[in-house]
């Protein structure tokens, strides 16, 4: 009897714990999912009310419009907690008729947005930041099967990563952005971008990267397009001054001007310490025209200055072209470290008067091609295969054959293995 009265004793005891335990522990709020009518004012209250972790979904095919700024550049709430918003194929705009200027989206840390199915566009803010969206540091932002459309800012036309923001960017479009740089994408350093199954096109700049002004760490992977980009300066497709990789993709008809101090690179650019790596990437039909300050130079990839590198596995360098008196390096230009490996480097051009190394110039660099072909290029005086102004070129089991005037003849500097 007494143990059984001890025993209940102890049970008693347990249970009070239980209870002074689920007393003491303050509930949790669960994650929630509402539906926002297609209403703006509801789409803001919605947001305002959200907690950490939500989900908003939009009215199918809705467009909530903006004439006036909910807070200082912004449309909307500025996003400080997690939360996802499934578009249905909506779209969140400023109203193209409204004299108001404002992004759509700022994400301050810890923020994490993530965006769906969604359409943004015609964010403007003049003079500053991120066109339509905007990531401070400590932010996340997340878009998948959405397009980022006809912003307009000083830096990132349509987004911007500050240092320390995170955005991840699968199956989605940028496209259309106006800016002095990145009129696509601006990042600065310390950002990180990835950029997976998706399209950066028909976006301008007036001086660097109309498709992506970056310094940030960027990658660029798994079939993404940067295309139809044009910029007043330099780096058409891509203006890189910090680590960036670009995997199985393509660079394509972007257009970009030398300038006095910059010169080129129509499809990239790679500055100072920037260091580009390619894998079995294609870089082609890109265009990079002289100004009256400086010779077209780099129609494909331009490399300027001794830190900075440029190493290619795989791919193809071709139909691209710099233009204009002494252009040069109608598929590639180098002034720093270029490594290539089993690349084409073929049918590109420079042409003016003077123009040389169709395929490749390099002025003051070292470039090693190993596996590699330089062939059917051609440029306006020799040589149009390879120029070696100055620096070192090292041919490890490469060709180069079939250029036009001329393979290597005519370098400043012999490129030794390189017959004609």
């Amino acid at each position: 009897m007494a143990a059984f009265r001890g025993a209940c004793l102890r049970g008693a005891i347990a249970v009070a714990g239980m209870v002074v335990s689920l007393v003491a522990t303050p509930a949790t709020a669960q994650a929630a999912t509402t539906n926002v009518p297609c209403d703006p004012t509801a789409l803001k209250n919605a947001i305002t009310g959200a907690n950490s972790g939500d989900t908003l979904v939009l009215a199918h095919n809705c467009v909530y419009s903006y004439t006036t700024p909910d807070n200082a550049n912004n449309a909307l709430p500025v996003i400080t907690k997690k939360l996802t918003i499934n578009g249905r194929d909506a779209t969140i705009q400023r109203d193209p008729t409204t004299a108001a200027l404002f992004r759509i989206f700022e994400i301050d840390g810890p923020g994490n947005l993530a965006l769906n199915d969604l359409t943004v566009r015609n964010g403007s803010v003049p003079g500053t930041a991120g066109g339509n969206l905007f990531v401070n540091p400590g932010g996340t932002l997340s878009l998948a099967r959405s397009v980022v459309t006809n912003g307009t800012a000083t830096d990132g036309g349509n987004i911007f990563a500050n240092s320390g923001g995170t955005i991840d960017l699968t199956r989605s479009v940028v496209k259309n952005g106006t800016a002095t740089d990145g009129g696509g994408f601006f990042i600065l350093a310390s950002a990180t971008v990835r950029i997976r199954h998706s399209a950066v096109s028909y976006n301008t700049s007036a001086a660097f990267g109309a498709g992506i002004s970056s310094r940030g760490d960027l990658t660029i992977a798994d079939g993404t397009t940067i295309s139809n980009n044009a910029t007043g300066g330099v780096g058409g497709g891509l203006a890189n001054s910090g680590p960036a990789t670009i995997d199985d993709s393509k660079i394509f008809s972007n257009s970009a001007a030398s300038t006095g101090g910059f010169r080129g690179g129509g499809g990239i650019f790679n500055l100072n310490t920037g260091k580009v790596n390619l894998h079995h990437t294609r870089v082609e039909h890109n265009t990079v025209t002289a100004t009256a300050n400086a010779p077209g130079v780099g129609g494909g990839i331009s490399n300027q200055g001794v830190a900075a590198t440029v190493t290619i596995d795989g791919g193809k360098i071709g139909h691209n072209s710099a233009e204009g008196t002494n252009a040069q390096g109608g598929g590639v230009y180098n002034e720093g470290t270029l490594i290539t490996k089993r690349l084409e480097i073929e049918h590109n051009t420079s042409t003016g008067t003077g123009a040389q190394g169709g395929g490749l110039t390099n002025n003051g660099g070292t470039a090693t091609l190993t596996s590699s072909q330089v062939e059917h290029n051609t440029s306006s005086a020799p040589p149009g295969g390879i120029n070696n102004k100055s620096g070192t070129v090292t041919l490890n089991d490469s060709k180069v054959k079939h250029n036009k005037p001329t393979n290597c003849a005519g370098s400043a500097v012999p490129v030794p293995g390189c017959v004609n």
